[in-house]
Formats: C-alpha cells, structure tokens, sequence
C-alpha cells in the first residue's frame, strides 16, 4: 500500500512539473525574441482613466485629468447641480460604453465648490447583476463611514436616516434597468433641501424612466476629430507638445478611434508601452492595425481594444485575462489578485526581484500604465490595494479567456440542488445563485476553481480532480477533503466547526506544495481562538497564512532544528511569542498581525526579539485589553519597518523617537495608546524622514511642538477622538506636501485650526488640499 501511495504521488509530482513547465515556455519563447523591445516599461507614464469607488485623495488625484472635448457637458451638469429648485432633482447622463460618462460624473463629483455646497456626498456603483443588500451596504458606508450587517430594509433605513435634512448629492454609477432605479429610489429623501442625484447609464430608457419631471436627460455624444486629437495629444504627451512628423499619423490614429475616450486612451498607453514613443514607425504600426473599416463605432472600438490585447507581451496576457474570474464592478483586490496569479505560474523572478510579489506589482503596474486597468484606491504608502476594468475592456477579457481556452464561466442550470461540472475546463469560475447549493466536479482536468457567491449562501463544493492547484472558495463549505492534493497552491475556504473539525486543520501542514492559505471563519462560530498547528510553519513552500479571525499557534514544547521559513505573511494571530527559534524560522517575515488579550505575563511574550525580524516591513499590534501599565517593553521595532499599526498599546509619546528613527517608515498608526499621563510632545530634527501618513488619537496628548522639518515628506494626517490638544500644530500647515487632514469626531478648536491650514495651503497654490470632518452628530463634510 505504501508502495503504490509514493507511486502515485510521483506521478502527480511528474504531472504538476509538466503543468508548470509549459506554463513557463511561452515566457521563455518571450525572453528570447525579446517581442521587438515591445515590453521595455522603464519610461512608461500612468494615463489615467477614472475608476471612482471611495473619495480618498488619491482617488481624486486620478480623475484630475482633463475631460478633453466635454467641457460643455461639465458646465450643463454643474449648472443643474447647483441651480435653485430645493427639490430633489435626478439628473440622467446617457452615453454608450467608454464615452465617458463616469469621467465627467468624478470631475464633477470632486469639484471643490460642489463639496461645500452639498452636506452629504457619496457614489455608489450599480451593475448589471447587482445585490439591493450590497449596494445599500456600500453606500451606508460611503455616507457615514462605517459598516453594517444589517438586513436590506434595516440598511435602507439608516441610509434615509442619515440623509434626512441635509442636502445630498448622490452619483449612482452604471445602472443598467429601470428595476434598478425602482428599487433605490424610496431610499432617497425628497425633503426641500435641494439634494441632487447624478445617474450615469447607457440606456436611454433608464434614464428617461428616473429622471425628474420633464427635465432633460444629458446625452452625451463621441468626440470630434479635433477633440479627439486633443485628447490623445494630451494623454501621450501631457503638456508638451507633440512632435510634428507625428502630427499627421497621430490625427489619422485619433480619427478612427471613433470619438471613444476610452479607445483613445487605451491606444495611448499602447504608445507609451512601445520602448520609444517617438519613433514614427511605432505611430505608423498602430495606425495601419486600427485603421477604421467597421460598419459600426461599438465594432470599430472592439477591434482597437483587442488589438490593444494582441499587442501585450506574452507576460502579461494571462495577467490580464484572469481578471475575466472577477464579478463585474467589483474592486478587485490587488493582494488577492498577486498571489492567485503565483499559485497559476504566471510569475517569474527576474533580474530586479526574485520575490514573485515584487514582480506581480510590477505586472500590474504595467497593466494601468497601459490603461488597461483602472486604479480604484492606493493605500497610504502610494501602493495600489484595489483595482478595475471598464465594462467594455471586461467584455473583450472574458472573450479572449473563453476563446483561447484560458478559463470558463459556469452558472446554475437547474433548479436541482446539486450541479454537475463535467466538461473538461482548466480554469473554472463558478457563480454560485442558489442557497444551499452543491457542486460536484468530476473531471479530473481540473487546475483551478474560483467560486463566487453571496455570503448568506454557503454552497457546497465536491472536488474529485486531485490535481487542481488554486481553490478560492471563500463561502464554501467542503466536502471530500480528507485526501491530499499534493498540486495544491493556493487554498481559500470557510472554516466551521461542522465542516472543518481539528483533523482538517492536521491534514492542511501535508500538502507539499501550499504557498498561500486564507482562511474565512464562520462568525456564528463560538469557538474563540482556532488552535493551528506548529506544523504549518514547517510547510515547505508556505509564503501567505492569512486569517480573517484570531489563529493560535500551538506550540511545541521541543521545536527542534530550527529550519528557515518562506513565509512572508502572518495575520491574524493572537498572543504570539517570539521566541529566538520562531524568530529564526521567521527569517523571511515581511507582514505580521498580532493580537493580544493579555492573559498571561508581558514578559511571556518576548516582544523585545520583535527588533530581529530584520525583513518585516508591515507590523500590527493591538492590545484588546488594557495592559498593566507597570509592564515594561523596550519598544524596539526592525530597522526596516514600512508601515507600523499600534493600537491600545502601552506607548509614552516621550519613546516617539524609537519609532521616529525607523528612517524607511511611511505609514504609522497610533490609536487608543494607552498612557494615563497627561504629556508633551516635542518632535526632533532628522525623524520620520518617509512619513506619509500619520493617523493618531493623541491620547493623553496636551502639547505638541513641531516644525514642518519634522514631516518633510507628510501628505496625510488623520486624527480621531482627540480629546485633550486644542489645535494642530502650526508647522503642519507649512509641510508643502501635505495634501488632506481628515478630523473624525475631535473639538471645534481642532477643526479651526484645520480650516486655517487650508486657507494657507490654497493661498500658497496647494488646491489640491482637503480637510474631511466628522463630528459627533455623524456630520461629514469635506472643505
């Protein structure tokens, strides 16, 4: 018997070695025709294209650009925002896809005047398949800045509740039926105060259906050559001018893009991607393939964006087709999205990195950059966190996949509960829409299965093929999981007790071959701490062990020889000790969570070996239950420490110097900083050198001295519950890079000071500066 189980794992051994060997010719063939230099990125310019899901800075900072050839279409929709009529007005703009329709909702959206002017702004987006409970979800949070888990009529509720006496604007984005307008309508409070709601759709009979009385839905029409022109110029070029043995083709080029922004656009990152866009040849290439023979402009741009797509290098073609497993207009999670595409093989190490998530950035990087993706938000250090793709470059993306083979979409065909899935399909996307729904997939082809569903549904999965490599059933509960899929990369379930007993979490430390785990554990689950075994540190290829509730790792009382570990993340793991052999099998440790419930000694937890994790960039401590004050830490952090989170730790503004010297910090968190002593804070010289973000409570803080020296390079400062400091220091508002102060709930001493900042950053040029508050009385506004 043991004879035929090592049999048979060498041959799926042999078999997961030819999968990832043929996965990698096609780069191979890359590197050595080099694609013309077609793939050089080094001298690439972002052209951006306004993908709008939160108002967060630098999200604003992506729609600044100009909206070429719709500068009366602004003026009109501005002028209905503003004009006297102290009804509710609804405001259609119809337009077909890439037109540009939600470019001009932002810019209006962001304007300065208009955020003064309203109380309330939010900007919920509505797709095809859209979940009434979802939306109101986002748009509660958009509006107070806080989540729920309440039912679809509670949330509407708390929406009408928040909206009630303030003047409102609302963009709802990319509605798609009249049942969808009917069923957020009544959500909307029609109460005099002069609210607005700005609708964006590309069916003229939604628009008519929603729109107020008999006032106009605003169409919007292509570009004109000359507009069109204008707009390639600029997202090319940006404000120099265009060379002129480049004016001719470039018009042609403009020309037939059919008055599209959004083929102009991606055609214009096809230029930037080609090594040299000032090489006439490169225009006089891209001219002659889209070149205008289609009877229709939906045609005419179809076949420009797909050529857009046959042009990528062959590196990121699979990168961008496996967007096709994304729902539509969901933000798609750039962390998530990195490692599905490690666990498919799509990455290699280069020369610049041998971290494959390092090249996966860059990968994604390259995809905006050529305007085939969106940016959607960036975290506080600049990096991207989620991402988007325009509904038309998402049609050609699922085309192209099902097409060449790459991946399939499957859906509930019966009413039956339980599926069948037997064609051979590689990569399979599953839309799950029935509770409580099984599926079996028996064909042994299988490599990957990304399930989506609702959260209330909680499918079953019945798995046979032992060699599938990626499994991102988030919702699912398992069945048949007692086998070992030695292929296994990346692994994503739901862990309750029912399902998921402590055997299941033993067998998950054998799969050889596991790089990331995430795990969702079921919230009616009463179990407190799920204990994890100290085995799954000894997996041998483990980069990613992410948990969305507390782990536990049970610990042995003899490690034994201590081996180097890949992993790079560990969240959310509750007291954690670091011992100096965890701390050595952590060598490779680049994201930590850790919780504390302060059940035993401070010093149990050896903290002070913290500082010999010398590659951890991103570091989370909270504390959930107030520490004794009379323990002590040394508060040493490692040297190279990104972005540090402290939350209800013991931490005495006199120690900020320690965390001041952490030259490669650019994010610090600091809330609910548990010091009983009123203090002082007087920052020093030569600190906080790559501070970008800084967020504190200020606990216990009376005082704090500070010159804008001390945060050369701030661009965001976000302050909660600040109970004790009457102003924000004056130095702040002399930092030339600060570009937002967000106030949640502090004195009115505070938000003065603010305002004063405000007027001197604008007074100096700076009017990209905002100040967002949030009072007590759930008050937002932004200045």
């Amino acid at each position: 018997m043991d004879s035929y189980q090592s049999s048979e794992e060498a041959n799926l051994n042999l078999d997961r070695d030819l999968t990832m060997a043929s996965e990698r010719i096609g780069f191979i063939w890359e590197g050595t025709m080099k694609m013309n230099n077609s793939d050089t990125t080094k001298d690439l310019r972002s052209v951006s294209y306004s993908f709008p899901v939160d108002r967060s800075p630098t999200v604003q900072a992506t729609a600044k650009k100009m909206v070429v050839g719709f500068d009366d279409d602004l003026i009109a929709i501005k002028e209905r925002l503003y004009e006297d009529s102290a009804n509710l007005q609804i405001i259609p703009v119809v337009g077909m896809g890439g037109i540009g329709k939600t470019t001009l909702a932002r810019k209006a959206y962001d304007d300065s005047i208009l955020s003064r002017h309203f109380d309330k702004c939010a900007w919920i987006t509505v797709s095809q398949e859209y979940q009434r409970r979802e939306v109101l979800s986002g748009l509660l949070k958009s509006l107070k800045n806080e989540q729920s888990n309440e039912n679809e009529a509670e949330l509407a509720k708390l929406v009408y509740q928040s909206l009630i006496g303030r003047r409102y604007l609302i963009v709802i984005d990319d509605i798609w039926s009249t049942k969808a307008w009917d069923d957020f309508k009544m959500t909307f409070p029609d109460d005099g105060s002069g609210s607005r709601i700005l609708l964006t759709t590309r069916l003229l009979d939604v628009a008519s259906h929603a729109r107020s009385s008999d006032a106009p839905v605003h169409q919007m029409n292509c570009l004109n050559n000359d507009q069109s022109w204008k707009l390639l110029q600029e997202s090319v070029f940006e404000q120099q001018s265009c060379p002129l043995q480049l004016v001719e083709v470039g018009k042609k080029i403009a020309e037939n893009c059919g008055g599209l922004p959004l083929t102009i656009v991606v055609v214009a990152g096809l230029l930037l991607s080609s090594g040299n866009v000032m090489r006439e040849e490169v225009w006089e290439n891209v001219s002659e393939n889209i070149s205008s023979k289609e009877p229709t402009i939906a045609l005419q741009c179809s076949k420009i964006l797909c050529f857009s797509y046959d042009r990528l290098p062959l590196r990121l073609k699979p990168c961008f087709l496996y967007i096709a497993a994304f729902p539509e207009d969901s933000g798609i999670d750039v962390s998530k999205l990195i490692k599905l595409w490690v666990a498919e093989g799509f990455l290699k190490p280069n020369h610049q990195s041998k971290c494959l998530e390092d090249v996966g950035e860059r990968y994604l990087e390259d995809l905006v950059n050529r305007s085939l993706l969106l940016v959607s938000k960036k975290g506080p250090d600049g990096k991207l966190e989620t991402v988007g793709i325009h509904d038309m470059l998402r049609e050609i993306c699922i085309t192209k996949a099902e097409e060449e083979g790459f991946l399939y979409h499957v859906s509930s065909k019966t009413n039956s509960g339980t599926e069948f899935v037997e064609n051979p399909y590689r990569r399979l996307i599953i839309h799950c829409t029935k509770r409580s729904q099984e599926w079996k997939i028996l064909d042994s082809s299988v490599r990957s299965v990304l399930l989506i569903s609702e959260n209330y549904q909680r499918p079953r999965i019945d798995l046979r093929s032992r060699h599938v490599g990626v499994l991102d059933a988030p919702q699912v509960s398992l069945r048949n999981f007692s086998r070992t899929f030695v292929n296994l990369r990346y692994f994503a379930f739901a862990l309750t007790q029912a399902s998921c007993p402590d055997e299941f979490l033993v067998s998950i430390s054998k799969h050889p071959n596991l790089e990331t785990i995430v795990v969702y554990v079921d919230v009616i689950t009463v179990q407190d701490l799920w204990q994890v075994p100290y085995e799954i540190l000894k997996m041998p290829k483990l980069r990613h062990l992410i948990w969305n509730d507390d782990l536990e790792l049970s610990y042995p009382s003899d490690i034994g020889i201590v081996h180097e570990s890949d992993l790079q993340t560990i969240e959310t793991v509750a007291d954690f000790i670091f011992t100096e052999e965890i701390v050595k099998i952590l060598v490779n440790l680049k994201k930590l969570v850790v919780e504390y419930y302060m059940k035993k000694k401070w010093d149990y937890f050896n903290l002070e070996n913290l500082c010999h994790l010398q590659s951890l960039e991103d570091l989370q401590i909270s504390m959930l239950f107030s520490p004794d004050l009379s323990m002590t830490w040394n508060h040493a952090f490692p040297i190279g420490l990104k972005k540090l989170s402290l939350y209800g730790v013991l931490f005495p503004w006199e120690n900020m110097t320690i965390i001041g010297s952490l030259h490669n910090l650019q994010v610090l968190k600091m809330t609910g900083i548990a010091v009983n002593e009123v203090s002082k804070w007087v920052m020093m010289e030569g600190q906080f050198l790559q501070l970008k973000y800084f967020r504190s409570s200020l606990d216990s803080l009376l005082k704090w001295e500070m010159e804008k020296e001390h945060f050369p390079c701030l661009e965001s400062l976000i302050l909660e519950r600040a109970e004790l400091i009457n102003e924000i220091p004056s130095g702040i508002g002399e930092i030339d890079t600060l570009r937002y102060i967000e106030l949640q709930y502090c004195k009115k001493s505070l938000v003065i000071s603010a305002k004063q900042m405000q007027k001197h950053q604008h007074e100096n040029g700076n009017d990209a500066f905002r100040v967002r508050v949030i009072d007590s009385d759930e008050y937002d506004v932004l200045f």
